[in-house]
Order: C-alpha cells, then structure tokens, then sequence
C-alpha cells in the first residue's frame, strides 16, 4: 500500500458572488456570508470547487472613504492544501487588475495567517474592538459576530509596511487565543447544499 498523497490538480475559476456566498455559508468555521462583492474568484481541485474569495469594499467606512482600498471580505476553504494562498493570490490579482491599489482582509488574533503569507501579504496592525469582550458596534443594531481582536493584512502598491509589533503579537497569539465558531447559520442561507 501506497502512503505517498494523491496529488490534486488545482486551477483558479470563476465563481458568482452568489455561488461564493453559498460556499462561504457551508465552509467558513466563523464567518457568514457577506451580502455581497466587487467579484468572487474560486479554486477547484480537479473540477471540485474547494476554495472561494470574496472581494468587497472596505467594511471600515475609513478605509472605504479613502477610495482606491478592496478589502478581501471572506476567504473561505473546505482544507485543500495550498488551495487558499492560490485563491487568495488570484483575488488579489484581478484587485490589482482592476485598477485597487491597497487591499486589506483580516484574521482573528490567534489565527496562523500562513494562507496571506504564502499569498505575499504582511500584517500592518491589529484592531481591537473599543470594549474588548463586546465586539464591533459602530451603527446601532448590527449583530455582534465576534469580539476579538482582529489582524489587519494588506497587499498592493499603497499598502501600510509591515508592523513588526504587531506581526510579533500575532505569533505569539497562535494556538493561545481561541477562534470563536459560528455560532448559527443565516436564516437567508438556512438549508442551503
């Protein structure tokens, strides 16, 4: 018997914000689905869809305000090794293509971010919510999805240079702070294969 791994034939394809939505809703350990996106882009492992990105305008009304900045909103895996950099790698790609000259995603802390490194990002801060424990709540009424403290990636010709403090604070972080998981799934995407 062979212990040598199969090896699977990756190749970037295209993918409708909707069918990355609905992959992002199965897949994504904490993260729904964003309401939508510039484009999507996917990985397919021999013809098997595997890895989806969502690229979007910056959530952060700042950063949105300051025109020329996409942010990478979700980026979401069933595990294929090395599927992930490659998706990544390929909506940053079409950003950059598209004239977006600073792209920015983010990680919780205690995430490795291994999948931005491969892509060739560099962690520029990290963002913690006002009160920590209480999450994000900058308009009244938004759902509260995480209250950590989150790692801000970028990438293109405007990014923010590496934060060394912060990069240092990440690794320390991985395997110590916990991920929180999903903890329900979308009403909208409820049932949905």
């Amino acid at each position: 018997m062979s212990t040598a791994r199969q090896t699977l034939r990756l190749a970037v394809v295209p993918v409708t914000i909707g069918e990355a939505r609905r992959f992002v809703e199965r897949e994504h350990s904490h993260h729904h689905a964003p309401l939508g996106g510039l484009f999507a882009c996917g990985v397919a492992a021999d013809g098997r869809l595997c890895c989806v990105a969502i690229v979007s305008r910056p959530v952060a009304r700042k950063l949105d305000a300051q025109g020329a900045t996409a942010e990478v909103t979700r980026l979401a895996s069933d595990g294929t090794r090395h599927a992930a950099s490659m998706c990544l790698a390929a909506a940053t790609r079409g950003a950059l293509a598209l004239g977006w000259r600073r792209i920015v995603s983010y990680t919780i802390l205690g995430e490795t971010g291994a999948t931005y490194l491969a892509a060739g990002w560099r962690i520029t801060g990290l963002v913690i919510p006002r009160e920590e424990g209480h999450g994000w709540n900058s308009r009244a009424g938004r759902t509260v999805i995480q209250s950590t403290a989150k790692v801000r990636w970028e990438t293109g010709p405007d990014a923010l240079p590496l934060d060394a403090e912060a990069a240092a604070e990440c690794a320390a972080a991985v395997g110590v702070v916990d991920v929180p998981a999903r903890p329900e799934v979308l009403p909208l995407l409820r049932g949905v294969a």
